[in-house]
């Protein structure tokens, strides 16, 4: 959790100094004023990436040679430099040691919505597995092994069956069913406390039609293959079509957390902004699981909340605040919109983003 943040050349930022409450941080501000790339350096600092850009040698203030994030967790004591020069990759220090992205999202987990992956639901299978890794990766140190292990078997496997080579195929069976068995033993557990906390969540939350109709909806978890036959039996009964479509065509690497109604894919049922809600209350049932059950403390970033979010929705959102104890950050265009949120809340901060500037 980011305590204080400095920007430095960072986009439109030449100088700012931010301190941010361990609850609710609302920025707000018209288009064009610095709102989301605040939230895009916060993120930068779980990640070493841009949720809004690929490139993040953009990032860097126009005439300038860099940019450098500094930041500050005040439960953790710790101190992040993140320096990104035009000519070099970006540097991490830790502590004033240096580090890698991935000691990032271990120390400073987050998790962005925005809008281009605002929908949980309606986003491939993919991105949500990437939503449930990442928990995992930050929660369990045997985790970063396990993934690897079955992704470096799976790769090793795919490539015996697009060069047709299938004398050592059984050997990859093997590898495959092993670390893809523990991987899913992983991501199911994580799942179901998710899935729990989600359900605590709805049951805090006032009652509202809005409410009623985002509770029918069920999710579940699809590990990638049916159930009902082992893994290593169905890499070896799938050989021939594996071969003929050169990859492994079932296993963890297609395991998806799957959202419907009434047997039916939610997306094709659900709006934008209740897909967006939805989207929101999984992320928080997720850093509720990471805070009880493992002590950390992630944030939750929220570019834009305005946008989607019809009347109904947006009250579900503004309920959930009552409660939640992870901290979290969000944007909106205008206080106006704005002048609904309680300053009461709990930690509860308001930044008007051009005098930050």
């Amino acid at each position: 959790m980011i305590s204080e943040l400095k920007l430095n050349n960072f986009r439109c930022f030449e100088t700012s100094i931010i301190n941010l409450s361990p609850g609710i941080n609302f920025f707000y501000g018209p288009n064009g004023s610095g709102k989301t790339s605040i939230l895009e350096a916060i993120y930068i600092c779980s990640s070493g990436k841009s949720f809004k850009s690929s490139n993040i040698k953009s990032l860097i203030s126009f005439d300038q040679d860099f940019f450098s994030i500094n930041a500050y967790d005040s439960n953790k004591g710790y101190t992040l430099n993140l320096v990104k020069s035009r000519t070099s990759p970006i540097s991490i220090k830790i502590n004033n040691t240096k580090s890698t992205t991935s000691a990032l999202l271990k120390e400073f987990p987050a998790t962005a919505i925005h809008n281009n992956t605002f929908s949980f639901a309606n986003a491939s299978p993919d991105f949500r597995r990437k939503i449930l890794d990442r928990s995992l990766f930050v929660s369990n140190p045997n985790f970063s092994e396990t993934w690897f292990g079955f992704y470096r078997s799976l790769k090793q496997r795919n490539s015996s069956l697009k060069k047709g080579f299938i004398d050592n195929i059984d050997v990859w069976n093997q590898k495959v069913s092993e670390e893809g068995v523990a991987l899913d033993i992983n991501r199911i557990t994580f799942f179901e406390d998710s899935l729990s906390e989600l359900n605590s969540i709805f049951s805090r939350l006032k009652p509202s039609p809005m409410v009623d109709k985002l509770n029918k909806v069920k999710i579940e978890f699809f590990s990638g293959w049916d159930k009902e036959t082992q893994l290593y039996e169905l890499l070896a009964q799938n050989q021939k079509k594996d071969l003929f479509s050169k990859t492994t065509t079932q296993g963890p690497h297609k395991a998806d957390i799957k959202i419907l109604i009434k047997g039916m894919d939610a997306k094709q049922i659900l709006s934008r902004g209740e897909q967006k809600i939805l989207s929101i209350l999984w992320c928080c049932s997720q850093n509720e699981v990471l805070r009880k059950k493992y002590n950390i403390d992630a944030t939750l970033i929220i570019d834009d909340i305005k946008s989607e979010l019809d009347n109904a929705t947006f009250e579900v959102f503004l309920n959930l605040l009552n409660f939640l104890d992870n901290q979290v950050i969000f944007s909106c265009i205008d206080d106006h919109f704005s002048s609904k949120i309680n300053p009461n809340y709990k930690d509860f901060k308001k930044f008007h983003v051009e005098q930050l500037r």
